[in-house]
């Protein structure tokens, strides 16, 4: 049963290779990739007779055959060809998938098509297989050495090296029409030479110059190796019946007959080069069931749970020489759990190569052009989670297609080219493996996905109308939510991105997606590298323990309550010059209704899309922690990504940072990209967004202010020399003082930041250099004459003027083409 397994688990890669030779193929045609997709197949071929596996074997032997034929003529196979190979290689999987079950295949169907190829193909000739002649193939099988009666003297000395070795000891006979006169030779030869050591080599029927009719040579080979003829016949892909043994390892040395040992050779040198195996050998490997590696890790996590109980008592005694010998002792259990999580990490390329046959198969079945990127292949991840996010990310790929990538027709009439693109990449971030799947499509239908959710109940009208195009995305993960017209073959029913994000959840990671019409969509996931074991900070709140992830902390601070304030009822926290959103624990969980005078300190914390602060109440120390399943009601929170066992016993919930920023709708904000400002509530007190323009400083109410990004300069495009930016499927006008102030208009930074604002026609943007403060009050405030300017007044702030004006108000006048200059 173990050499079954060992047999599936090698056609398995065998299959996926022949796949990726046969997509290269249909690009271009190579030579090298026929010839790999020919070994393959002979070596599937071979093995599947020997497990008697007749379908396999037939299917095998008639795509040799009708590949045979792309060999001798070089020539790219058509099409249908091509969708014919990919068949075989298909029903060839599902067979050795079905093999423990003793099913029992019907292949007529598929090796008549096979044939009517090899009819036109062959016109009544017999093809050669390659090193080996055709005839005896047909008359024995899977015999393909010629049984020509020849004699070869092997010197007794390489026998007696043999023995001495304890190697065995080869004849090899075949036929071969490509040989280098020179070297003396052939492809055969440089084959063998990599698995042994080839002491001699020469011509069969000298009486007829070594070549037959059809101009091949019938050559030998003696080769000694310390390899089975199993073994050398997988390294190379010769038929083990093509190897005659003189001395066999395994056997006391004996001399098979026909061959007479000589005390001298008449011609022992060879023009051959002797190739160390040491060189030749590929790195070994070691077949191991996931059973045991699972075995494995579970008892390093209950070693590391016991190695932190003895921390902690050992810590309580003060003896400095036990602690020593303890922490030395946690060290090294450190390094072989790292070891033993190492051994379930695969790298992504594995999965990659099941990603160019989707590609394919959906661009014949949709008619539309894709080139498909692949970057990261040699990002590792758990093979757990793998597994867990194969389906999710093949349907990502396929939904990419057949939604996001429009016709070659359309894509031309838009300005786009006709061949779409999708981009599949993995990163690794901080512990975390970052996943995108993005295309240059459509994009999402932003007015459809409202419709069809105030349609369907989800939102009001109104609350529809106040969702940003971020936020309508995320709506896509609702279960049996399509805004698809027609149901196709591979999607448009609704079914299935709610089943992506429940497995990147259960694989303890998130999901995201952002879009802009008419440019594209990105697909992201964020997932832990493995799900066993991971370093968290431990920290205190409201008399509970948390843990949260080390991969997701920028930094730990003490809390400054001078530089905490308030924007609409969001508090803030000032961090160098930018304002970072700050969430107390305490509220967040449930766990009190504590303010944050009892918080004393900051965990800054961030995830692919946010960055904000976490007020907590005590840091702890840092741990190694073995994550545990939640129960459901804690899961369905989306707040916790595990749980875990702590050193003194008790249990802490882990927390899941992008769980959280989610559930309190954070998105991204004020040169950190981190979070949104809604107006519906208004504060008791008026506070001022200070902001610079050109050296001067400039202050708005705080109620009036919606959201605030960074942009590109770049970005910035015009309509009717009108400054716009296209923003989240919409395009934002946008407003500059320079005119309107009289400013100096030179542009002397390559970003900038928006300050958007809420019109009854939409929004628009106040274009300025950056923002300097939030404050409570305008020390030394002068109150404006005229308020139709839209200026408010003028105070002094750390010996600056600052003007304050009243946001809509002039941003209205700038829509107008209006200045100071006019107005006056």
């Amino acid at each position: 049963m173990s050499l079954l397994k060992d047999f599936l688990a090698e056609s398995a890669d065998l299959l996926d290779l022949a796949e990726q030779a046969v997509l290269d193929i249909e690009k271009e045609y190579k030579p090298e990739q026929v010839n790999t997709l020919f070994r393959v197949i002979h070596t599937i071929k071979g093995n599947s007779a020997i497990f008697d596996l007749p379908a396999v074997s037939k299917v095998s032997h008639s795509l040799e055959s009708l590949l045979n034929y792309r060999r001798k003529t070089e020539t790219k196979p058509s099409d249908e060809e091509i969708a014919l190979i990919l068949n075989c290689l298909d029903e060839i999987r599902k067979m050795l998938s079905q093999v423990e079950k003793n099913s029992e295949w019907d292949v007529e169907d598929l090796l008549i098509r096979i044939n009517s190829f090899l009819t036109v193909f062959e016109s009544g000739e017999k093809a050669s297989f390659g090193l080996y002649p055709r005839k005896s193939e047909e008359k024995n099988g899977e015999k393909i050495v010629p049984k020509e009666k020849s004699k070869v003297s092997i010197p007794k000395k390489y026998v007696e090296k043999a023995k001495t070795e304890n190697s065995s000891l080869f004849f090899l006979k075949y036929q071969s029409k490509e040989i280098d006169e020179e070297a003396g030779n052939d492809p055969v030869s440089t084959v063998v030479s990599t698995v042994g050591e080839i002491l001699l080599s020469g011509q069969l029927d000298s009486s007829q110059n070594g070549s037959s009719k059809n101009g091949s040579h019938k050559r030998y080979l003696v080769v000694l190796s310390n390899l089975s003829v199993a073994e050398i016949s997988r390294k190379t892909n010769i038929p083990t019946n093509a190897f005659i043994a003189v001395v066999e390892s395994r056997e006391n040395g004996r001399v098979e007959n026909g061959f007479h040992p000589i005390s001298k050779p008449k011609d022992e040198s060879s023009s051959l080069v002797r190739v160390d195996a040491a060189n030749v050998q590929a790195e070994s490997y070691l077949r191991i069931p996931l059973q045991t590696l699972d075995h494995m890790i579970n008892l390093a996590g209950e070693t590391i749970i016991v190695r932190n109980q003895l921390l902690q008592k050992v810590e309580s005694y003060q003896d400095h020489s036990l602690l020593s010998i303890v922490r030395n002792l946690s060290q090294l259990i450190t390094l072989s759990q790292e070891s033993i999580m190492r051994t379930r990490l695969q790298k992504l390329e594995s999965f990659y190569k099941k990603i160019p046959r989707l590609v394919r198969d959906l661009e014949k079945i949709t008619g539309k052009e894709v080139e498909l990127h692949l970057e990261g292949g040699e990002v590792e991840l758990d093979k757990n989670i793998i597994d867990t996010i194969s389906d999710p990310i093949t349907h990502m790929i396929r939904n990419a297609i057949d939604h996001g990538i429009e016709t070659a027709s359309e894509r031309t009439a838009s300005g786009k080219p006709a061949k779409g693109n999708i981009l599949f990449s993995a990163a690794l971030r901080g512990g975390n493996v970052i996943l995108k799947v993005s295309d240059d499509g459509r994009g999402l239908n932003f007015e459809r996905i409202r419709e069809k959710a105030i349609e369907r109940g989800i939102l009001s009208p109104e609350e529809a109308e106040r969702k940003s195009t971020e936020e309508l995305a995320e709506l896509v993960f609702i279960p049996g939510f399509s805004t698809s017209q027609s149901v196709s073959s591979t999607s448009g029913r609704g079914v299935g991105m709610d089943v992506v994000k429940m497995n990147f959840q259960k694989a303890g990671g998130s999901v995201s997606i952002s879009s802009v019409s008419g440019k594209g969509t990105i697909i992201s996931a964020t997932l832990p590298q493995t799900l066993s074991i991971i370093n968290c900070q431990m920290v205190a709140t409201a008399g509970m323990h948390l843990a949260i992830p080390q991969a997701n902390i920028s930094e730990l601070i003490l809390l400054d309550r001078k530089l905490v304030s308030s924007i609409e009822n969001k508090e803030v926290y000032q961090l160098r010059g930018h304002l970072l959103p700050i969430l107390s624990a305490n509220k967040i969980l449930q766990l009190s209704n504590s303010s944050i005078t009892e918080s004393r300190y900051l965990v800054v914390v961030h995830t692919e899309k946010h960055h904000f602060g976490l007020l907590v109440e005590e840091i702890e120390n840092s741990e190694e922690i073995v994550v545990k399943p939640l129960t459901k009601d804690l899961a369905r929170l989306n707040l916790y990504t595990g749980a875990a066992i702590l050193g003194d016993g008790s249990v802490s919930l882990i927390l899941d940072i992008s769980g959280i920023a989610k559930y309190l709708s954070l998105q991204a904000n004020i040169l950190e990209e981190t979070k949104s400002l809604s107006v519906k509530e208004k504060i008791s007190q008026d506070q001022y967004l200070l902001f610079a323009v050109r050296g001067q400083l400039f202050g708005i109410n705080s109620n009036d202010v919606q959201r605030i990004e960074l942009i590109d300069i770049k970005q910035i495009e015009y309509i009717m020399k009108r400054e716009v930016i296209q923003y989240r499927g919409e395009v934002l006008e946008l407003c500059r003082l320079e005119n309107y102030f009289n400013l100096s208009n030179e542009q002397v930074h390559s970003q900038s930041t928006v300050i958007l604002m809420h019109f009854e026609d939409g929004r628009k943007g106040l274009l300025v250099e950056e923002i300097v403060n939030v404050v409570e009050e305008i020390p030394s405030f002068t109150k404006s004459e005229d308020l139709s300017t839209g200026v408010l007044g003028s105070g002094v702030i750390s010996e600056q003027i600052v003007i304050i004006i009243d946001g809509k108000t002039v941003m209205s006048k700038i829509s107008r083409n209006l200045t100071l200059v006019d107005i006056h």
